[in-house]
């Protein structure tokens, strides 16, 4: 393992607290309490200073911008509304479109540049450039009178605009803006394809809520490709958060209907045995791609989440007991890999979520008690013993603040 400066750790941690913070007072006090804590020494704290005092923007100027732009943009999106009506249809497109290609101008002569310029404001405008291109549709179908299904503009959007948001697209909310639009056109098209009244084939429902599991594929095969490994991180991470929600809605739904969300427990076992061959196969595939101790994480995540979702449809049971087992186990496997990866935040999140799920358990158990007071100073009790338990837990065996060092499978540090 590589030798790890603590005075440049201290450092970094410092400019963390001086970035765009604005409050120099509140910086320097706590430069104070480390100085004399011995954490560091006066000759550190003054770098820090002139290091951070050299890196200052002025937010205050920055702000007053910010502010007065956005009132010109308020003033004007007034007025346009104020005269909606009054303005001939094909004069709306032509504008809508101007801004298209003025916004996609901007993020053209922005490419070569780095830093704020090329990185965080491209990234707005390619956000914005996104969001006009999506409200063009519902623009053209208000001005020529047209209505369709909501998934059909939104695959057209998500196939025009794919491209151009992976490509150039290097933070969270470029990565975000995508993972949403791909689940919201598979969402939409589910709702839409359930109305028309025929049997979904249990095929396609499990090709759909695999959808983020596709998308993290993606993310891990493109990672260390391109030279955006920030970015395809992001989409990663936003698909993997997506699929274990996903999974755990389903797992809840299971113990409230039989079925759950696929309706007859004979079609939720198909689905669920699809499923469980999708995501294991993902799992080998993700494993495969990033042999890394991140890679081994994420494929037991998918393991787990095959294996405890097709139980839960295969038992069909409502009970409380056995339901809130089966979601502990999966979020268990979560913990399992936070660990093995050091995910400290993961982890807590997943100790603070089982925690939770004991809490509403206990009050399930104890439904028939709830009615008395005996019964609610039991229920306070159990909260207030669950919650004291989860944070000793969380507190004694969460991963080091560190860095996790990635190990392949041969267990070498990378």
């Amino acid at each position: 393992m590589p030798f790890v400066d603590v005075e440049l750790a201290i450092s970094a941690a410092a400019a963390q607290l001086f970035c765009d913070c604005g409050d120099r007072r509140l910086s320097d006090r706590k430069l104070d309490i480390w100085l004399d804590a011995g954490l560091i020494d006066a000759d550190t704290a003054r770098r820090i200073r002139e290091y951070e005092s050299d890196r200052s923007r002025p937010l205050g100027l920055w702000s007053l911008i910010g502010l007065g732009a956005l009132a010109i943009g308020l003033g004007i999106v007034s007025l346009v509304a104020a005269n909606w009506e009054e303005i001939p249809g094909m004069v709306r497109l032509v504008v809508h479109l101007l801004l298209i290609a003025g916004i996609s101008g901007g993020i053209y002569l922005l490419q070569p540049h780095k830093g704020f310029l090329g990185l965080y404001l491209k990234d707005v405008l390619l956000f914005i450039l996104a969001v006009l291109g999506a409200t063009f549709f519902g623009h053209l179908g208000q001005v020529y009178q047209t209505s369709s299904p909501l998934w059909q503009p939104m695959a057209i959007w998500l196939i025009l605009f794919s491209p151009l948001l992976l490509l150039v697209g290097r933070g969270w909310l470029i990565s975000l803006l995508w993972i949403v639009a791909l689940l919201g056109t598979g969402i939409a098209h589910w709702g839409w394809y359930a109305q028309q009244g025929d049997h979904l084939p249990s095929t396609y429902v499990a090709v759909i809520t695999s959808l983020p599991v596709f998308a993290l594929l993606l993310g891990i095969s493109l990672r260390n490709l391109s030279g955006r490994e920030a970015f395809w991180t992001q989409v990663g991470q936003f698909a993997l958060a997506s699929f274990v929600t996903g999974v755990s809605v389903k797992l809840i739904a299971d113990g409230v209907t039989i079925g759950g969300l696929f309706g007859s427990a004979g079609r939720a076992g198909e689905i669920a045995g699809l499923q469980l061959g999708l995501w294991s196969v993902a799992a080998l595939l993700g494993y495969r791609l990033n042999r890394t101790a991140t890679g081994i994480s994420i494929a037991a995540i998918l393991v787990a989440a095959a294996l405890t979702s097709f139980v839960s449809s295969i038992a069909q049971s409502t009970e409380a007991l056995g339901n809130a087992t089966l979601f502990i186990i999966f979020w268990a496997a979560i913990g399992w890999s936070a660990i093995y990866s050091a995910w400290r935040n993961v982890f807590q999140v997943v100790v603070a979520i089982i925690a939770l799920r004991l809490i509403f358990l206990s009050f399930e158990l104890a439904s028939d008690l709830l009615s008395s007071g005996l019964g609610l100073i039991l229920a306070g009790i159990i909260t207030i013993a669950i919650a004291i338990l989860a944070y000793r837990f969380s507190r004694a065996f969460a991963p080091a603040r560190a860095a996790a060092v990635e190990r392949d499978s041969s267990g070498d540090a990378r």
